[in-house]
């Protein structure tokens, strides 16, 4: 009987340690003793079954509880802040719960260790879900919308802010924009792709190109930079003979945009 007393607080402060990491990565806020918190939490839970009370005085209890939680792992200054904290802890304990009573209607009844398993495949794909939409909002944040011209050719994309650019030209001394292939094919379509990887082309057929040594970013010790005659931002600003650099080091992928902006041109 205390081995299972034992495992059941132990698996009642694991589950409240995810649910209140979990919370804190929905607020975008740091959380503090979570640790304590959860060990509150799961004591309180384990003495709720002692005591012969309604579902209504139950989830009085639960209310209670999260504000409690909210208490011990959230710094906050206004009543708003406490509210939205504890209204997220409250909704994340129905995650865990409502996955919990899923699975039971699904199989019936199962172990304190089939709990404790649910509980972290539920935490582990909600914090993959959060990361996944918070990191689209960022990319959303900082993405504008991008006309660059040059002659006849005038292409739209959208362009991602990237304030880890801090390239600049090394003859022109211009911020440099850095784009895809794609987006470079767009305007010499009779350098291939192979071409432009291997810089096997005549560089002096690419409006003053030349080559810019750069560490991070490009294929090689350098990427391939030229001038294009203007660039329209979606914020109104407009630039004129600005060098763009070819770069192949897949940023497309990680941010869903094939222009990377210098920080210093928003």
């Amino acid at each position: 009987m205390e081995i299972i007393i034992e495992l059941s607080l132990l698996i009642n402060v694991a589950l409240n340690f995810m649910i209140i990491k979990l919370s804190a990565l929905l607020v975008k806020t740091q959380c503090h003793l979570a640790f304590f918190s959860a060990l509150i939490g799961g004591i309180i839970a384990l003495l709720i079954p002692l005591f012969s009370i309604s579902w209504y005085i139950k989830c009085l209890i639960i209310i209670l509880v999260c504000s409690i939680l909210t208490c011990i792992s959230f710094r906050f200054k206004k009543f708003s802040e406490f509210l939205k904290y504890s209204i997220v802890i409250l909704f994340t304990t129905f995650l865990f719960g409502g996955g919990c009573y899923a699975v039971e209607s699904l199989v019936g009844q199962y172990t304190l260790f089939i709990v404790c398993v649910i509980g972290i495949l539920i935490y582990i794909v909600s914090k993959v879900v959060i990361k996944s939409i918070q990191r689209k909002d960022l990319v959303q944040k900082f993405t504008y919308n991008v006309i660059l011209k040059d002659n006849e050719n005038v292409i739209y994309e959208e362009g991602f802010l990237d304030s880890g650019n801090m390239l600049y030209d090394s003859i022109t001394k211009k911020p440099i924009i850095l784009i895809t292939y794609d987006v470079f094919n767009k305007f010499y379509q009779n350098i291939n792709y192979i071409n432009a990887v291997t810089k096997n082309f005549d560089k002096s057929k690419v409006k003053d190109g030349h080559f810019v040594k750069i560490n991070s970013i490009g294929s090689g010790a350098s990427i391939l930079v030229f001038t294009i005659d203007e660039m329209q931002l979606g914020n109104g600003k407009t630039f004129k003979d600005v060098s763009v650099g070819l770069s192949f080091s897949g940023f497309d992928k990680s941010f869903g945009k094939k222009i990377l902006l210098h920080s210093a041109m928003i």
